[in-house]
Order: C-alpha cells, then structure tokens, then sequence
C-alpha cells in the first residue's frame, strides 16, 4: 500500500483557508497552538500539514525544524520506509489536516511512528466526524472543501495512536459551528463556554496531544518461594580397591 497525498485536496484546502470568511477557522487553530506547544517540546521537530501555519510551531529551543505539505512516493524510498527520513529521527511531530487530505491516514501515522523517537510527542489537528459539521458533510457540494476531505473520528485517531503505545496527553475541540459571521461570532463568543460543558466532544476541529509510552528496562529479582540446600554427592564405590 502507497502513501500518497491527493494534492487536489490538499491545493484546494489551501485556498479555502485564505477566504476571509474561514478567518475564525484560522483564529481557532491559531488559539490552540500555545497550549499544544507546551505538549510538545523537543529539539528535532517535523511539521506535516498545511505550510501557513508552521511557523507558530517553530520554537528557539529547536535545534531541527523541517517542515512537509505534500506526502508523494519516491523511487528511493522503500516500501518500508515511505517518507524520507530515518527511523527514530524526530522527537517532535505535528500533523495539521494531514490526515484529511492523505489517501491512507493510518498508514501516515505508522510511519510517524517509525520516525518517532522513543519519547516522542505528536500534535494531531483535523476535522472532527462526529459534529455538526460531520453531519453537513453527505449534503454539501464534495468537489469542493472542506466537505471534499476526509473527517475521523476523535476514537479512530486515539485508537490509531494507542495501538502503537501511544497515551493521550490533550484532547479538545472547537468551532462547532460550520458558518461564522461578524454578527454571528459576536453572539457565539458568547455561548462558546456552553460548548465546552454541554458539547466538549463535538467541534468540527480536533486538537491531541500524545506521547509516546517509555517502558522501563528495570531489572527484576527472582523470587523463590522454597529455600534451596546445595548438599555433597557421596563419594563413588565403584573404584575403591579392597
């Protein structure tokens, strides 16, 4: 199975997020990366997703900082190895809609694994399924974004990332309403709080933090439950001369 980007979306989603009425999209992912960066520190950081926003991600303690959109196969890279980056190489990933726009996101995110260093810390943004705007979606025009994309689930990302010994450090959702206006957003800053009690599950954006589980190599103790008794062999007969 390839790794593949579907650049179509990926362009399309670029020109969606430049309109000036997806501004308060922006302004809510914009929001939420101050608290993930506290979930996510490290020096050798890999940011795949939507370029606009890898810059607020960059940090000067970062002694490494590459940034990718577009996910396409190379003839060198293996089968095995489907981006170009070594095993264990980053302690720092974040996916921003990449998994909307990839053509097979859980391949995406065992590759993640694989560059993963053993403490790694993984910021995951996208679009929730299971909200308002998952609900929209089979009804509006999917030639075009982001209905055109590929919405999960807030379980099927946790799961993905806890079968390979992931643990979740932060979780959120916001923008639970797929319109927005000047008039209209006055009102909704005002019932965002609403939200976060009745309805924290189901915003149309998805934010996780997650971190890489450490298992110990403490050594154990046997522990015996009877006593042994090392005792002498007799002496041997056979050789003794009479």
């Amino acid at each position: 199975m390839k790794l593949n980007t579907n650049n179509y979306k990926y362009k399309e989603l670029i020109r969606w997020y430049k309109k000036p009425i997806n501004s308060f999209l922006k302004r809510s992912i914009n929001d939420q990366i101050p608290i993930l960066k506290k979930h996510i520190v490290g020096n050798n950081v890999l940011f795949i997703g939507l370029s606009d926003f890898s810059k607020k991600f960059t940090s000067p303690k970062n002694m490494s900082f590459i940034s990718i959109d577009e996910i396409t196969s190379s003839d060198h890279i293996t089968e095995s190895k489907r981006l170009p980056f070594e095993d264990n190489s980053h302690d720092v990933i974040i996916i921003l809609h990449a998994l909307d726009y990839t053509d097979n996101p859980y391949e995406l995110v065992r590759e993640i694994d694989r560059i993963a260093t053993d403490d790694a810390k993984v910021a995951v943004i996208g679009f929730n399924k299971f909200s308002l705007w998952g609900i929209l979606k089979p009804f509006m025009n999917k030639l075009s974004p982001p209905w055109i994309l590929n919405f999960h689930s807030l379980y099927s990302v946790k799961e993905w990332f806890k079968l390979l010994g992931y643990e979740q450090d932060y979780k959120d959702t916001s923008s639970f309403f797929p319109i927005s206006s000047k008039t209209f957003s006055k009102y909704l800053n005002k019932i965002n709080f609403v939200q976060k009690i009745m309805a924290r599950n189901l915003g149309g954006l998805y934010f996780f933090a997650f971190k890489k589980k450490i298992i110990p190599l403490t050594p154990v103790k046997l522990q015996f439950k009877n006593k042994l008794f090392l005792s002498s062999f007799p002496k041997s007969t056979t050789n003794m001369v009479k």
